[in-house]
């Protein structure tokens, strides 16, 4: 969890920047379809809403319903395979974001989700990869992880998270036959088009935080933060986007106003400049992946999508906005993509 390195670089930012380069890749905003991202919203909402309490209207509460989502077809409503089967086809993987090692031993993202999966019989893997590496170095590390798995012939559905996607897709473009063995990759508030934060803190991150000295937490030179500058990677998107051919899973954080933590609301009302529909990291168009799946927007910040912070953290509870049902978030997700990648899913 990159909490801690937030608090003190939030300080540091100034407005947003309008920096003017030629280098810069051009770009355009565009609906998701016009993207090639396929809707899945109705179908994971309807897989979320099974994994909360029937009592109450709470998958309404966590997953915004935006435009078009439409109605899950009456074939999505039949009953989706038990968590047994799913475990036995299936191994699921989670990769944390940007100085998740450092702060590890108080937070863990998706430590609570983690949980609730081993308990219901799947395999499950945390990838640790250092949290100021680059996301070329990061994907080395991935590599070894995968060359650590074994034998084990299930498929892997993998949850990145922040810059843990982009060290993920890094790892599947570069070490396609290590990354062979992923069925789905899941991008949790994925850092996809970067964010318009980095360049205004990297110069901060490079004095004050990059070479730190933090137990557990390998020093870096700043070159992890430069990897989330919106032009680096939309650059690595135009040469390298089409080498990441494996199916990509999108869930959105994009918080209401009042579900902002305190902690994050520097940054939020930072980018909120740009566009209020951002979950104090990053925006919610910068999140997309083009041509993936489309589960959702949650009603969640950047950090309450993935780190159970009131549990891990209960001191510094009033600093979140949290009670997000991760674990539905994340079991809703296996069950949509599995149904998907088994054709069970019509659109």
């Amino acid at each position: 969890m990159a909490a801690l390195a937030a608090l003190l670089l939030a300080g540091c930012a100034s407005l947003p920047p309008d920096p003017y380069s030629a280098d810069t890749v051009p770009s355009a905003l565009a609906g998701t379809g016009a993207i090639g991202v396929r809707d899945l919203r109705a179908d994971y909402r309807q897989a979320v809403c099974r994994h909360l309490p029937s009592a109450d209207d709470s998958c309404n509460r966590w997953l915004l319903r935006l435009s078009g989502e439409g109605v899950a077809p009456a074939a999505a409503a039949s009953p989706p395979p038990l968590p047994a089967a799913l475990a036995r086809r299936y191994r699921i993987a989670f990769v944390p974001g940007f100085m998740a090692e450092c702060f590890e031993q108080l937070a863990r993202p998706f430590a609570d989700a983690e949980r609730d999966l081993r308990s219901r019989g799947f395999t499950v893997d945390y990838f640790q990869v250092p949290g100021r590496g680059t996301s070329a170095a990061n994907a080395r590390r991935l590599a070894r992880h995968f060359e650590s798995l074994g034998e084990d012939p299930r498929p892997i559905i993998l949850f990145a998270y922040s810059k843990g996607l982009p060290d993920t897709l890094d790892f599947v473009a570069t070490y396609p036959a290590a990354a062979a063995r992923i069925a789905a990759v899941v991008a949790v508030a994925g850092a996809v088009n970067g964010s318009p934060q980095a360049d205004d803190l990297l110069p901060a991150y490079r004095k004050w935080l990059a070479d730190f000295p933090l137990p557990g937490c390998e020093a870096g030179n700043g070159d992890g933060l430069h990897d989330l500058r919106r032009d680096v990677r939309l650059a690595w998107w135009r040469e390298h986007g089409a080498k990441v051919t494996v199916p990509v899973f999108t869930l959105v954080a994009a918080p209401r106003p009042q579900q902002v933590s305190p902690g994050t609301r520097g940054t939020y009302r930072w980018l909120a400049r740009i566009d209020p529909r951002n979950d104090g990291k990053l925006l919610w168009t910068d999140q997309v992946v083009p041509g993936s799946h489309l589960l959702g927007y949650a009603n969640a910040d950047h950090w309450t999508i993935a780190v159970p912070v009131a549990d891990q953290l209960p001191a510094f509870a009033p600093l979140f906005r949290d009670g997000v049902p991760r674990s539905a978030l994340v079991e809703g997700a296996i069950e949509v993509v599995a149904q998907t990648l088994a054709g069970g899913v019509p659109r």
